[in-house]
């Protein structure tokens, strides 16, 4: 059967691209940001689809990834792109189809299968890209990443990702804000000092954010509101 090594060549040569739009993304959280604090407005209620606007494109193209695996007879790679690829598209259809007859989803019997299955997919796509040679997608999804929370922090006080640490103490999102910087060890990276740059910019703010919630004695307040499915490690909690 043939390989995907032209889905994994194509994703390398995205990279630039897919970090780009992450830029976009930063500009927008930065204009929102100062938006709402002239407004005086406390803070903003939580939002999918602002909190995750610098991965829409890394997201749309995993169900991308997932047939072109299948199509190439390469199955560990479908394994691999199985759950943020076509598992994402089914759970927004659920989603969608339970607010349009306004019921519920009981995610609660679930919560840890789906925590944990989104925590170890996103080391074994780091895994297999250093494995292959794929710098550029590191920061990809390491921008992604620290951009929600750039946008959580400002906007909604909620320092998320850190809060969670302590709570599963899930240490390896360490690698988050670390696949930043991935380009000081693959000197031959294409776009390395930009990137290096965007890096230190996303680090700044993300710091200053988590000083900025810590400053409003939020650091660790659990969230209120379950509504959102990176909250399900809470709903035992809330409920």
């Amino acid at each position: 059967m043939a390989s995907a090594d032209g889905l994994y060549l194509f994703m390398e040569r995205a990279a630039p691209w897919f970090v780009a739009w992450s830029v976009l993304a930063t500009v927008v959280t930065a204009l929102r940001v100062i938006g709402r604090l002239r407004s005086g407005v406390a803070k903003v209620p939580d939002s999918a689809v602002w909190t995750e606007l610098a991965g829409l494109p890394l997201t749309l193209f995993q169900s991308v990834a997932f047939v072109w695996a299948v199509a190439a007879g390469d199955a560990l790679s479908a394994l691999l792109f199985a759950w943020w690829g076509p598992g994402f598209i089914i759970t927004v259809v659920a989603v969608v189809r339970s607010k349009r007859r306004k019921t519920s989803i009981d995610w609660l019997p679930l919560r840890v299968a789906i925590s944990y299955a989104c925590k170890l997919t996103y080391l074994a796509y780091i895994a297999v890209f250093l494995y292959r040679g794929m710098p550029g997608m590191v920061v990809a999804f390491s921008a992604w990443i620290i951009n929600d929370q750039i946008e959580k922090a400002w906007m909604s006080l909620d320092a998320d990702r850190l809060r969670r640490t302590f709570d599963d103490r899930w240490l390896f999102r360490v690698l988050y804000p670390a696949g930043l910087l991935t380009p000081l060890v693959f000197p031959e990276m294409p776009w390395r000092t930009p990137l290096l740059t965007y890096a230190a910019v996303l680090i700044v703010l993300w710091l200053a954010g988590i000083a900025y919630v810590a400053r409003k004695r939020q650091l660790f307040v659990r969230p209120e509101d379950p509504g959102l499915l990176r909250k399900m490690m809470y709903f035992a909690r809330l409920r």
